[in-house]
């Protein structure tokens, strides 16, 4: 085992690092009916990668990557680790965690620094991103030196520099501030869907592997899970719940029956619906082992993903939200949503592909994680947090509750259980 998971770090190395010579076991072949590259055939020496993909297909219907052989395809425990800290792109993701260190140290000092930071960070590694056509861009930004960070950290001084000058201006400076701070609002928000999306991807895998076992109750179990999971975890939040009213005196008023009817009614009635759609789009296959135990697993997982958020939101409707909590998600959005960028430029190439991944991945993260700590800033650029706090965790809950409704729907399509469109199927059709 040791030696599959260094061939497998050493693949992902090699393929990330931009080399062109490639084994004909790692090429993506033509892209499927559904707008789905597929991975190439396993020559049994080495593990394939994983095929995670988060696109859809040009009809409308989503799909979930899947590999040549019609098995179920997981991520390896190594693969994330080995994106983040290939030898050539490491220096990148050492730069991302200096930022976010940065914006945490300056959200109570200087909010101008905070907004030249994390727009001039997020533009210079965006530009730094489209000028990889250029062979000599790939080369002096694509190494084990640290001169790999000179082009995206002088063009982000350069951003940083402007906005500096502009934020100086006597004349449109306080309105250049405000537009700033909007945006900063608008990326946290956006990211939400975001967030909710990528964040099925461990319990997806965890539930793959527990499909894949089977086992004689299989059947009975996934459609308890499936059934009880929002319970589950409204019990568990429950009881959360008791032990901080126990030891915070501010939340103690807070905890009374409306609040404990309040939680109890938004869990069991999200999961009522969700359970609802799920089994009219499942019909007579939900009681198959597979789809039984996949949809179970997953539920389980997912449903404490989306219990934290509907806590949170019930939690700030008497109080000022606190993003701090939601900083812990961020960190692990970050991960997941690399992973996920760095895949499918191995699967597709486009715009994004092997060659510029990791510098739009950064991008994307350092805009994710400066909204979040501009949020928590003390000066009140930004009117309303409260609100904003409360439809990003709103968000959250609603694409939540679609992402696990697509999840069961690929999982059957991919298995030719279901027919016709993602609609079609929530209807019974």
């Amino acid at each position: 085992m040791a030696g599959d998971d260094e061939d497998v770090l050493l693949e992902i190395d090699r393929i990330l690092a931009g080399e062109n010579e490639e084994p004909e076991a790692t090429e993506a072949e033509p892209e499927t009916d559904e707008g789905e590259a597929e991975a190439g055939e396993d020559d049994g020496d080495k593990a394939p990668l994983p095929d995670f993909d988060f696109g859809g297909d040009s009809d409308g219907d989503v799909t979930e990557p899947d590999n040549a052989s019609g098995a179920p395809d997981r991520i390896g425990r190594t693969d994330l680790v080995a994106i983040l800290l290939s030898r050539k792109t490491k220096l990148h993701f050492m730069a991302l965690l200096a930022l976010l260190a940065a914006f945490m140290l300056l959200r109570n000092r200087s909010v101008d620094l905070l907004l030249m930071l994390g727009y001039g960070g997020t533009l210079g590694y965006l530009l730094t991103g489209a000028l990889t056509r250029l062979e000599a861009v790939r080369e002096l930004s694509r190494s084990e030196h640290p001169t790999s960070l000179a082009l995206p950290l002088v063009l982000g001084a350069l951003c940083a520099g402007g906005i500096f000058w502009g934020l100086r201006n006597p004349d449109w400076g306080d309105s250049l501030r405000t537009a700033l701070g909007l945006g900063m609002v608008a990326i946290f928000i956006v990211w939400q869907f975001a967030q909710a999306w990528w964040m099925r991807v461990p319990f997806r895998e965890f539930a793959l592997a527990r499909a894949e076992a089977g086992g004689a109750d299989a059947s009975r179990q996934g459609q308890l899970l499936n059934a009880l999971s929002p319970a589950l975890w409204m019990v568990a939040g429950f009881v959360i719940f008791i032990v901080l009213a126990k030891y915070s005196s501010s939340f103690s008023d807070q905890f009374n029956p409306f609040f404990q009817f309040s939680w109890v009614a938004l869990m069991l009635g999200l999961g009522t619906a969700v359970f609802l759609l799920l089994r009219r789009m499942q019909g007579d296959t939900a009681t198959d082992p597979g789809v039984a135990a996949f949809s179970g697993w997953f539920a389980l997982g997912y449903w404490g993903f989306l219990a934290y958020h509907a806590g949170v939101l019930l939690y700030s409707l008497s109080r000022d939200p606190s993003f701090v909590f939601d900083l812990l998600f961020m960190f692990v959005t970050i991960l997941v949503a690399i992973y996920s960028l760095s895949v499918q430029a191995l699967k597709a190439e486009g715009i994004i592909n092997r060659h510029n991944v990791i510098f739009y991945a950064t991008a994307f993260t350092i805009a994710y994680g400066a909204s979040s700590f501009f949020l928590t800033a003390d000066e009140g650029l930004v009117s309303g947090t409260k609100t904003v706090g409360r439809v990003a965790h709103v968000i959250v809950l609603a694409s939540g509750m679609l992402v696990l409704l697509l999840v069961n729907y690929n999982f059957l399509l991919r298995r030719n259980l279901v027919e016709g469109s993602f609609t079609a199927a929530l209807r019974g059709r």
